[in-house]
């Protein structure tokens, strides 16, 4: 296990089967590493999970708004074994994130293509290349061997990669790429028939929103709480902060659906959300919640006092998720009454014994 990173120790080694998420997914856009800065991600894998493309994008967000990373950042996928495994559900949630991180400009610019003709693709290939004056990038670092991009693959199975020569990386990148179709594509049902069935699901872990929120549905909670989402005087729902945090009395141009839930005194449990461990660190630590119509995403608390819960991939799921539940159409002012009507003016979340927390509302 390499403690210290550094990019030529792993080019001499040329070999891991640990530790892969420094040296495969990060350290090739640090700053300050000569051999590093690059700003290019490619990415060729069999299978992917949305917890996985989420974390990596908010580890690269953070490490961009730190300096640690060079910016801008972009990563792109090719999803290899989409004709026979990619379900409705999974489809849907990995457009619905990429859409999400993509509208958050603090990110990096995400794309992900399905191989939709010829025969599926197994490989695992991670491809970093830099910038250049005279050619659009130059590829400088490539990784090969049995990774998937999956949390499972990085954190619970047995895998190896080993460094490979970026230029064929490339090569083999541009022919796949004729053979992919935009995940956010109209015609990916069409392409793919059966996504539009949902016949299969990703065997390399579960990755469906529904079933993992039904999952937990059946566990006992070790702590529940219900978080108003009203001022904390309970008169209404504000302008220009907690659920319509987007829109703004001043006019400033923000996502309309930008949104945080208010986390106020009366309601507040002394550890039931993680905080900092470092008074001084910046941020809370995230955690992970899973609604059951609405996907997975993250969250944190935030703000002076912890007073705001925040989703992390963006700040406008929360308002979208909201709006959608309760009828409003996208981007609309939410009121009290509106929530009233719905038949709640709170939401739940529900903690486990693994960190993972349920919301619902």
């Amino acid at each position: 296990m390499i403690d210290t990173f550094d990019i030529m120790e792993i080019n001499k080694r040329g070999f891991l089967t640990e530790a892969f998420e420094e040296p495969v997914l990060y350290a090739p856009a640090r700053t300050d590493l000569i051999a590093g800065q690059c700003t290019k991600l490619e990415i060729i894998t069999a299978f992917t999970d949305c917890e996985r493309i989420s974390t990596h994008m908010i580890g690269l967000s953070e490490g961009m708004s730190n300096n640690r990373f060079v910016k801008p950042l972009s990563v792109e996928i090719i999803l290899g074994m989409t004709k026979s495994s990619l379900s409705k559900k999974k489809h849907e949630d990995i457009c619905r994130l990429v859409q999400q991180i993509n509208e958050n400009s603090m990110m990096p610019n995400l794309s992900c293509r399905y191989i939709c003709s010829g025969r599926e693709v197994h490989s695992k290939i991670y491809l970093w290349s830099r910038p250049d004056e005279h050619i659009d990038y130059v590829p400088s670092f490539a990784y090969c061997g049995s990774l998937n991009y999956t949390m499972n693959a990085f954190f619970k199975r047995r895998e190896s990669v080993c460094v490979c020569d970026p230029a064929n990386a490339l090569f083999y990148y541009r022919e796949l790429l004729k053979d992919t179709i935009d995940c956010l594509s109209p015609e990916v049902p069409n392409q793919l028939k059966n996504i539009t069935n949902g016949m299969n699901e990703d065997i390399e872990g579960p990755d469906n929103s529904e079933q993992e929120y039904l999952k937990y549905d059946a566990m006992m909670p070790t702590d529940k709480l219900e978080v108003s989402l009203l001022k904390s005087d309970g008169s209404g729902t504000g302008y220009g902060s907690g659920v319509n945090w987007g829109i703004r009395p001043n006019g400033t141009a923000r996502n309309l659906n930008q949104a945080y839930i208010p986390y106020n005194k009366l309601d507040k449990k002394e550890g039931f959300f993680p905080d900092r461990i470092n008074p001084d660190d910046e941020n809370c630590p995230m955690f992970r919640v899973i609604t059951k119509d609405y996907g997975a995403f993250h969250m944190r608390m935030a703000q002076a006092g912890n007073k705001g819960l925040h989703s992390v991939e963006s700040n406008a799921i929360i308002g979208e998720w909201i709006r959608k539940k309760i009828g409003v159409p996208s981007g609309g002012f939410v009121t009290k009454q509106m929530l009233e009507h719905y038949g709640k003016t709170y939401v739940t979340f529900r903690k486990y014994q693994d960190g993972v927390y349920i919301l619902d509302f």
